[in-house]
């Protein structure tokens, strides 16, 4: 989300790679569950009203990363007040 701590992926370049690479790490932010379920209703909002006609490739794959990541938080905070780690 672009509102999100940034925390899920440590950038890292590899030598004489142009790309960069981005390293998987345990996600560690979890919202409060209303603020989680806020968000994930906005976020949903928004990807449903995402005219796919007009929408370039950058929307789209922005609009998935955003859900998932939406996603990942409403379910951290599910766990979080169910008292999992």
């Amino acid at each position: 989300m672009r509102t999100s701590i940034a925390h899920t992926n440590v950038a890292d370049r590899d030598e004489g790679a142009a790309a960069l690479r981005l390293v998987d790490t345990v996600p560690t932010f979890a919202p409060p569950l209303d603020i989680a379920r806020e968000s994930g209703r906005r976020v949903l909002a928004e990807a449903t009203a995402l005219d796919l006609n007009v929408a370039t490739v950058g929307d789209v794959y922005s609009s998935h990363g955003d859900l998932m990541e939406s996603l990942r938080q409403v379910l951290a905070a599910l766990d979080a007040e169910d008292g999992h780690a």
